[in-house]
């Protein structure tokens, strides 16, 4: 049986070789719980930069909270004219992607990189 969801799902800068882009990497387990602390968390980290990169390689688990993320964070940011790209993916993220008929829309929208 799965463990509930953890609070404990974070988003921390990384160091970026281009001083101009964002670079942040997402660790923890997304789900329901986690959620709204981390959309917190990355709104105030990305205020001062134009063009992002969320990387998800840290993530252990996650539920379909984790495309909700993915593509809220994606809304918000073309609300505020900047660029944001997701990386390191799940493998579950892409399934529930599948299950909601938008995978190819979220595959081709420029949100991968």
């Amino acid at each position: 049986m799965k463990q509930p969801d953890s609070p404990g799902a974070t988003i921390t800068a990384v160091d970026s070789p281009e001083t101009d882009r964002g670079c942040f990497l997402v660790t923890g387990t997304l789900g329901f719980d986690s959620a709204p602390g981390l959309m917190k968390q990355a709104l105030r980290l990305f205020e001062p930069f134009d063009s992002l990169v969320v990387d998800f390689s840290g993530v252990d688990d996650c539920n379909s909270a984790g495309l909700a993320i993915i593509l809220e964070l994606a809304r918000l940011m073309r609300q505020q004219n900047k660029t944001i790209c997701f990386k390191s993916i799940p493998e579950d993220i892409h399934t529930f992607a599948r299950a909601y008929s938008i995978e190819k829309e979220f595959s081709q929208s420029g949100l991968l990189c």
